[in-house]
């Protein structure tokens, strides 16, 4: 990643969101920004990710590529369109019993129940190791009524992500839900900052709009991300990680905050970047057309530990 797309995405980070400080007990800062910032996590400027880098694994090597827990990733069997016009027709049955009838019976009619063991398989399971590559730093997966017909009606969707050494999912919101995120593997940096003025004299003295809250989730530790709020997951170490997420809406949404910025208009972008933070304007085209994708390997501290 180019130097000045680093800037772009830092200065996006820090001048929308402001800082977010890593904190696990935060409370109210002094005025001298933490040392960490979601902006530093794309910026090679900052050396405070150290702390959040770990010696490479003696047994996993320096891309952790060694490392168990990680599935053989496949391509899914099932056609999309033929999933989503079921959900549509499951969609018109009344009752939670009428949809179920009909989406384990033969044929999807309704009367005959399926009996075949792989047949009920392929209507109760979702494969997470279906997962796409997200970028150089991981896959992600989420399951909802459009890919899994079984949660039709029933307000809830879920996702799997694995998690390269030093990949991040950028910071980006769920319009629509509030996320249950448990560790399955690893180790994770997360946080969230929610609307202005949350904690609003703690955010002035670090001049932020909100106070952020950042902390590390060991294995089979979980948290929250609050509906809309905006939040990132970072893996800090040289081995690969492994999160899930259950989400409380059947259509949570997602929007990634730096790369949909910069489909505003450039005008807009000028004048949220440009003049605040000294961004030349005639970049904002290169920066959009070279923003990384949604699953990053986000820090150059942590890629230079890890040996990559």
């Amino acid at each position: 990643m180019s130097a000045m797309i680093k800037i772009a995405i830092a200065a996006l980070v820090a001048g929308t969101v402001q800082a977010v400080p890593y904190a696990q007990n935060a409370g109210p800062a002094s005025g001298d920004r933490a040392s960490m910032t979601t902006a530093a996590m794309a910026s090679s400027t900052s050396s405070s990710m150290e702390e959040y880098t770990t010696p490479p694994s003696t047994t996993s090597g320096s891309t952790g590529s060694e490392t168990t827990g990680f599935p053989v990733f496949g391509t899914s069997t099932a056609n999309p369109d033929d999933l989503k016009q079921l959900a549509k027709d499951l969609q018109s049955e009344v009752t939670q019993v009428d949809r179920l009838q009909r989406l384990l019976s033969v044929d999807n009619i309704g009367k005959d129940p399926l009996t075949d063991p792989d047949q009920v398989h392929d209507v109760l399971a979702f494969d997470f190791k279906n997962a796409p590559a997200g970028g150089d730093g991981g896959r992600i997966l989420v399951a909802n009524e459009d890919n899994f017909p079984l949660l039709v009606g029933e307000g809830i969707a879920g996702a799997v992500a694995f998690l390269e050494p030093c990949g991040m999912n950028s910071p980006h919101t769920h319009p629509r839900a509030t996320e249950f995120l448990t560790v399955v593997e690893g180790e994770l940096v997360t946080g969230f900052v929610l609307e202005n003025n949350f904690f609003k004299d703690a955010a002035a003295k670090i001049d932020a709009l909100a106070f952020p809250f950042n902390t590390t989730l060991k294995q089979f530790e979980a948290t929250i991300f609050p509906q809309g709020s905006i939040h990132f997951q970072f893996n800090p170490t040289c081995d690969r990680a492994i999160f899930s997420a259950a989400l409380n809406s059947a259509d949570p949404g997602t929007s990634q905050i730096a790369q949909n910025f910069f489909t505003l208009d450039d005008q807009i972008v000028n004048i949220t970047l440009g003049a605040a933070n000294s961004i030349n304007p005639s970049d904002v085209d290169m920066f959009r057309a070279n923003l990384p994708p949604n699953l990053v390997r986000a820090v150059d501290s942590c890629k230079a530990t890890c040996g990559m």
